[in-house]
């Protein structure tokens, strides 16, 4: 494990705005809409820039723009950056995008054999209809979905995996890494072609309701699409950043009293980073062997 400190701070948060940076300008350059969210939209309005515990940045846009987006990415130079996701990263299961720093290494997950460079994460926000019982029937669809493609994925010990027949809520993660095992890319490809139909079902401009599918705050990702609306320019450190039109609804569904700082012992840095180099881009091949050298130590 490598641990972000008071002194690595100034240089991880450089790295992340200039990711940062790069990102609004191809938004700004090719009209393309986003939203800060999250911790980072927090941020925005509370302390005007980073949250100084936090230590990621979190946007998201509407499907239409962000497949914009990831086309632009594809037939364009990033200079120093580049855009991860599902299609174009072995491993790599989250149906949301990295955009990253190449010139910076982290790996996120033990269990989940790839890296990256510093990042932003830019999630697509999608439609889900008019209905919100329905809508959560349709969200627990996509993650039971999601689940299978993350048991393929990640990487687990012998032992781990026989373990898993031992527990019979166990037993389909089971069944799954084992079918990943024997058929893994076509499998994986037809895992990720169900979510992708799943996500797409429902008409973003023409639904009620919006949806992260991706997002960690379960139901509450599902929310009235026009708290999203005109994106209001906001200061974030010394530059501006998009937010949702109605950020107080959209902040309190999710957060509650989000002026209101948490208690001392909760402002700390709350993402796993089981490595990181702020100077190298690696591979994940060298990444392992840093690894290995570091636990012989």
């Amino acid at each position: 494990m490598r641990y972000l400190t008071p002194e690595l701070q100034p240089k991880w948060n450089s790295v992340l705005f200039g990711v940062f940076r790069k990102f609004i300008s191809i938004c700004e350059e090719n009209d393309l809409t986003y939203y800060c969210v999250g911790g980072t939209l927090i941020g925005a309005v509370r302390h005007h820039g980073m949250i100084p515990w936090d230590d990621d940045i979190d946007v998201c846009m509407p499907r239409g723009e962000y497949d914009k987006f990831r086309e632009i990415c594809k037939t364009t130079d990033l200079g120093n950056y580049e855009l991860h996701c599902a299609e174009n990263t072995e491993n790599y299961y989250f149906q949301f995008s990295k955009l990253c720093d190449k010139n910076t290494t982290i790996k996120e997950q033990d269990d989940m054999p790839c890296v990256f460079g510093l990042f932003i994460d830019i999630f697509p926000v999608d439609g889900i209809g008019d209905d919100f019982d329905k809508a959560v029937r349709w969200k627990e669809h996509y993650r039971k979905v999601q689940n299978q493609l993350e048991a393929i994925s990640t990487r687990n010990k012998f032992a781990d995996y026989i373990k898993l027949l031992g527990d019979s809520f166990e037993w389909g993660r089971f069944v799954h890494k084992t079918i990943g095992f024997l058929f893994r890319k076509p499998y994986r490809n037809w895992l990720m072609k169900r979510l992708d139909k799943i996500m797409r079902t429902y008409d973003f401009t023409k639904s009620k309701y919006a949806v992260t599918y991706s997002g960690v705050y379960k139901d509450k990702e599902i929310y009235p699409r026009h708290w999203l609306g005109t994106p209001v320019k906001v200061r974030f450190e010394d530059f501006e950043v998009s937010i949702p039109e109605h950020w107080d609804e959209y902040l309190r569904h999710f957060f509650g009293d989000y002026m209101k700082l948490p208690p001392v012992e909760e402002r700390q840095y709350k993402h796993e980073k089981v490595f990181f180099d702020l100077d190298r881009g690696l591979t994940v091949r060298e990444v392992e062997e840093e690894m290995k050298k570091e636990k012989s130590v």
